[in-house]
């Protein structure tokens, strides 16, 4: 376990994913008389530093989220301006436009995805850690 500690600064996460068991202490503290050094914002960095340091589906399920919700709006506001131009007889030139950006934001969305999935493999590579250990040979 200790070469597999690597670069991170949260051990308990570290620990927790290679399967050992951990046992907790209750410890109690006292308030500092100077008050915090932790920030909101550095608060929330932090918060995002362990979420995405340790589970990359995060950006994959934006990336997803953001393609099909982006996709379905860009064929709705496709098909209604087909539907317009033929009810009308008069083109909706700045819906079509509309349309086609929001279809680029979701293609943007299926390619973040695919960066998130890449980022995640690279990251299991680099941190080589083993896919199981051996506990114990008969």
């Amino acid at each position: 376990m200790l070469g597999a500690i690597g670069r991170q600064k949260f051990t308990k996460a570290l620990v927790l994913s290679s399967g050992v068991s951990v046992e907790e202490v209750d410890v109690s503290h006292a308030a500092s008389a100077s008050g915090s050094r932790y920030s909101p914002l550095r608060l929330v960095r932090l918060a995002l530093h362990v979420v995405a340091g340790f589970w990359p589906q995060p950006v994959q399920w934006i990336g997803v989220t953001l393609g099909l919700v982006c996709s379905l709006a860009a064929a709705a506001l496709g098909v209604y301006g087909v539907v317009y131009w033929i009810a009308n007889s008069n083109f909706p030139g700045p819906l079509f436009a509309g349309a086609g950006i929001v279809l680029v934001l979701g293609i943007q969305g299926f390619v973040l995805a695919l960066i998130g999935e890449s980022l995640g493999r690279v990251q299991r590579d680099v941190e080589g850690r083993p896919l199981y250990t051996i506990e114990e040979e008969l």
